[in-house]
């Protein structure tokens, strides 16, 4: 083999993705243990010293062939599993009933966002906006036309928010009709601007929850931007967004409040506003 010794060809070869799975045999007609040991290092399966009966060296073949069916069909096992136990994560991590993202990807993914917040140049965001949307008068939609119908508005509502949302914005189910968007990058003047869009989206059109039936819908939102000069851990940036959520409800409803910069958190947010 000119240029290219038959050690250096078995070496490429199986460092190559498609040559892993490659049954290598080394037919040679050098028979010292140090060429044994070096072929079988490069990487070879085999290693089988001249001459050699066509017998025994079908017979290799064909055992190095049903190995590596065994070894082709675990690897496929392999992929199987992972793929699955894929899937069940991904299960564990959405709302069953409207697709969105839930709590448990949300008490995952908030921390780590936040720890990328800081000064420009030295972290990967600046700015970090934290929104929570709820429905109005949800119960009364649940109590004139039944949980079906208020499964069918929640379901409608996260599709048509997920269509105006920034290709960085995640959306999560936080319980019940509440909702929490985090989109990192955004100042405190696009974040109101880009909240005000997802609040106008709900309230433009009604909401169609069957083929004859449209409800008009709308939703409050309270929101909180972190930066470096307001640093806010994961629970009080929370609540400080269902304190902006609070005073938007209690100013009206299908209202925008966002909290720049960060207000000090009361803690009043028991009294119950629909």
């Amino acid at each position: 083999m000119p240029k290219l010794s038959g050690l250096d060809f078995c070496r490429r070869l199986k460092g190559s993705t498609a040559g892993q799975f490659v049954y290598f045999i080394f037919l040679t007609a050098r028979s010292e243990l140090k060429d044994c040991l070096q072929g079988l290092e490069a990487g070879a399966d085999e290693f089988i010293a001249k001459p050699v009966a066509p017998e025994e060296l079908r017979a290799r073949v064909q055992a190095g062939l049903r190995l590596q069916r065994l070894v082709q069909a675990l690897a496929q096992a392999n992929r199987q599993l992972q793929a699955r136990n894929e899937l069940l994560e991904s299960l564990a991590l959405t709302d069953p009933l409207t697709g969105a993202l839930n709590r448990r990807a949300l008490d995952q993914a908030l921390p780590r966002l936040l720890q990328q917040v800081g000064p420009q140049g030295k972290a990967r965001y600046r700015y970090l906006c934290l929104l929570m949307l709820d429905v109005d008068h949800f119960k009364q939609i649940n109590d004139t036309y039944g949980h079906f119908i208020g499964d069918c508005v929640l379901q409608a509502i996260v599709e048509r928010l997920q269509q105006h949302l920034r290709p960085s914005s995640l959306l999560y189910r936080y319980g019940g009709e509440e909702f929490v968007c985090v989109t990192p990058g955004l100042s405190p003047s696009r974040c109101q601007r880009y909240a005000e869009s997802l609040r106008q989206a709900i309230a433009s059109r009604p909401v169609e929850v069957s083929p004859r039936r449209s409800l008009a819908v709308t939703i409050s939102i309270g929101g909180v931007v972190i930066s470096e000069d307001h640093p806010l851990p994961p629970e009080v940036a929370l609540q400080q967004a269902d304190e902006a959520l609070y005073q938007a409800k209690r100013a009206g409803r299908n209202r925008l409040q966002l909290f720049w910069p960060p207000a000090p958190f009361s803690g009043n947010t028991s009294e119950e506003v629909l």
